[in-house]
């Protein structure tokens, strides 16, 4: 995690896990541990896991458009035109 304030996210991430774990509602849960639901909320879509090294579905550009695919190491593949979507597996696997 890379946040200014890494106590504050840890602390959140295990209130988190505690409510989960305890079957009561978000909002119960809050209220017993004096916490606002909208930071409770931008917390927990925070410190959601990202998927790693999967697809996700994406509505193809025209084919006339140029296209970009950047994954999250930083590498960058541009075509100028769409190539078909095998063509892009094959080439990332």
């Amino acid at each position: 995690m890379e946040y200014k304030n890494i106590t504050h996210a840890q602390t959140m991430q295990s209130h988190i896990a505690a409510c989960k774990l305890s079957g009561i509602p978000v909002a119960a849960y809050c209220h017993q541990h004096q916490l606002k639901r909208s930071n409770y909320y931008y917390w927990q879509h925070k410190l959601r896991p990202v998927p790693i090294g999967k697809f996700i579905p994406i509505t193809p550009a025209p084919a006339t458009a140029p296209v970009s695919i950047i994954f999250t190491s930083g590498t960058r593949i541009c075509f100028e035109n769409m190539p078909p979507v095998d063509y892009v597996k094959n080439l990332v696997n």
